[in-house]
């Protein structure tokens, strides 16, 4: 970790050779090695992000979130070069993202909208169901990210049920019926649906 660090402050502009030969060295520290060169030169975070998920797919959210741990200044690029890799695990990449430094929250959607913005839903019921305490939270973020211009709301994939099960989960983890009444305003969501939600148990 030393060598990679040394290495990386004296020639930054070669950080993912470095660290692609640091891997082969010692693979089993992938996660310390991405630390360390982030550390060295926070300006190298993409590029070395990029070379350890490009190495390491099944690494992915492991290396995201000592990434992110790392350099929290640094989780727009963070979750671009991830999204952009392995966008099948964008559910876990904004888990992860939205579990380390949840007031980036929506910095984080607002990358994910543009790099996998179908996985958008998933990835905040998902974040609710793993973070009750911050349900109301994600909710209000939600809400300023969606309620925007009709050119905006055309970008995304909407789907009535994913809405539902969504509302279901905040519902469950504490968000009150008032705070999701917007669903309903901007057509997201049937009144009825809403009622049902609160009124009845639902599986």
């Amino acid at each position: 970790m030393r060598t990679v660090r040394i290495l990386i402050n004296h020639y930054p502009e070669h950080a993912s050779y470095i660290v692609d030969a640091a891997f082969d060295a010692r693979e089993n520290r992938v996660n310390a090695i991405v630390v360390a060169a982030m550390q060295a030169e926070p300006a190298v975070t993409y590029s070395v992000v990029d070379i350890a998920i490009q190495r390491y797919p099944d690494l992915c959210d492991a290396i995201v979130e000592s990434a992110i741990q790392t350099e929290p200044a640094y989780i727009d690029d963070i979750i671009s070069i991830a999204l952009k890799r392995e966008p099948g695990q964008a559910d876990i990449i904004i888990r992860k993202a939205v579990a380390s430094h949840p007031d980036f929250t929506e910095s984080v959607l607002r990358t994910a909208a543009k790099e996998a913005p179908n996985s958008i839903l998933s990835s905040i019921t998902e974040s609710i169901k793993a973070l009750p305490d911050t349900a109301t939270a994600l909710v209000s973020v939600l809400k300023d990210f969606f309620v925007g211009t009709d050119k905006e709301k055309q970008n995304y994939s909407l789907n009535k049920e994913e809405w539902r099960l969504l509302t279901l989960e905040a519902k469950q983890s504490g968000v009150s019926r008032k705070e999701l009444e917007w669903l309903v305003n901007e057509g997201y969501l049937e009144k009825e649906t809403l009622a049902k939600i609160f009124d009845e148990k639902l599986n």
